[in-house]
């Protein structure tokens, strides 16, 4: 039976996936459960798995291909290896076994059409491969696999035995490297031959270890600085970050108000408050009381917590408060959401902040994880930054930028005085938002942050 696999939707606001990496090849047998493919939105890498054991009959989108909901990315196929039993042709391979004795090895191999189909293009004898299936079935990766063994340069000691045996009728068999999937991918990951390693192994195995020093011998091989230029690809997540980016700035009139707030108070409550939070394992950062205060800024200004559809000329004031905060990871930037941020403690949401920040770094965080955003925090702080201009993360109003706290000279009442200071910086659609609105919000802000008592009152 033919199964057709979807691109699922990942979140509300994504109606397109970009196809970062194929786990298996056409004519691989999968078991349930198994991950097909990864691919990538604005806000996360998910991964699709196998709905059922069976066979790759046809992989209809290319990693690197931007997909559309619904689209299908693959066939699969639960009866056989994308073709009816009756196409598969079988044939015996004969393996000479090299010691004082003839000893021959009769091992049945099938084939469907659309592997014969490869190996006549590749120019090897399908006939004589080794399938890697349990079943006997050849896939188009052991024809690939052997085709690129035939184009390794021929060892002398093998051209001795051959012209020293002349009468003998000897059907080589094409090795085929024995490697779990994940070494294959970690050696695809590195540009790694695994043809051109040898296993450490008894069994023959190529092990992730194997793989490692291949890496470490390529490094010695040459320590010179290049002086030509590299080239990369621009793809993977860091282009639907930048098309995104694009969107919105080309969209949206922004307007960026800076501004400073004083938060002596802030860092005294902070500096008690975090001892009893980390009995908790949980590590209570500014960027909790951030969430707490900007929630509430929103329910006094609502339009702050607004998106505008103009495409039907409507506004859409949200009712639910779920503050993105931005994340910086190894693969990009990544915005998980606090969903009804509201309606939790300072605790709960340093808890929440804590376990999505973790599984951003980590790659597991879900789609559902990063949907359903009102409005959007970025910390540039946390990097020792002060002010700046970040991107509306549409269909958002605006966004709140802080950087670092550091001490500066101010005047409290006609006194000069050295106090801790915060750096603000906030972006708006001046389509919604109007700049005595946008600045009254600042305000209302400055205020929540310099009396943490007043925040956490109500």
């Amino acid at each position: 039976m033919a199964i057709e696999v979807k691109l699922p939707r990942q979140s509300e606001d994504n109606d397109e996936s970009l196809i970062t990496f194929w786990h298996a090849s056409e004519g691989d047998y999968i078991e349930k459960g198994q991950t097909l493919v990864e691919v990538q939105t604005a806000k996360a890498v998910s991964e699709i798995e196998a709905p059922e054991s069976s066979y790759i009959k046809e992989i209809k989108k290319q990693r690197g291909d931007t997909v559309k909901v619904d689209e299908v990315l693959v066939v699969l196929d639960t009866n056989s290896s994308g073709e009816s039993d009756a196409e598969l042709e079988t044939a015996t391979t004969v393996e000479v076994v090299e010691n004082s004795q003839e000893v021959e090895t009769v091992v049945e191999v099938r084939a469907t059409p659309r592997v014969k189909r490869l190996a006549k293009q590749l120019g090897v004898d399908w006939q004589k491969v080794t399938p890697t299936s349990p079943a006997g079935k050849l896939s188009l990766d052991d024809i690939r696999e052997a085709a690129e063994a035939l184009n390794q340069p021929v060892a002398e000691e093998t051209i001795e035995k051959v012209v020293s045996q002349p009468t003998e009728k000897v059907e080589k068999k094409v090795r085929t490297v024995i490697a779990a999937p994940s070494v294959r991918k970690y050696a695809r990951e590195n540009n790694i031959n695994l043809e051109e390693i040898e296993a450490l192994s008894p069994n023959g195995r190529v092990t992730k270890i194997d793989v490692d020093r291949a890496l470490q011998a390529n490094v010695e091989v040459s320590k010179s600085p290049s002086t030509v230029d590299e080239v990369i690809p621009f793809s993977g997540i860091r282009k639907v970050i930048a098309n995104a980016m694009v969107h919105s700035k080309t969209t949206i009139p922004h307007v960026t108000h800076f501004d400073e707030a004083e938060v002596s108070r802030l860092v005294d409550h902070r500096q008690k408050t975090k001892a009893y939070f980390s009995e908790e394992d949980v590590k209570l950062t500014y960027l909790a009381y951030i969430v707490k205060a900007l929630t509430k800024v929103l329910k006094k200004y609502p339009m702050l917590n607004a998106s505008l559809d103009d495409q039907n000329d409507k506004i859409i004031l949200h009712k639910q408060y779920n503050m993105g905060i931005a994340v910086d990871t190894e693969r990009g930037l990544v915005v998980p959401v606090i969903k009804n941020a509201d309606q939790k403690s300072l605790f709960d949401i340093a808890k929440e902040i804590q376990e999505l920040s973790k599984k951003a770094r980590e790659g597991s965080i879900k789609a559902d994880e990063m949907s359903g955003g009102t409005c959007t925090i970025s910390n540039i702080g946390s990097e020792r930054g002060a002010w700046f201009t970040p991107i509306i993360n549409a269909p958002q109003s605006c966004i709140l930028g802080f950087g670092r706290i550091e001490k500066k000279v101010v005047v409290i009442d006609d006194a000069i005085e050295i106090r801790p200071v915060m750096a603000l910086s906030l972006s708006y659609d001046h389509r919604l938002i109007d700049g005595a609105t946008a600045q009254k919000a600042v305000n209302e802000f400055k205020k929540l942050v310099h009396e943490p008592d007043l925040l956490l009152a109500y």
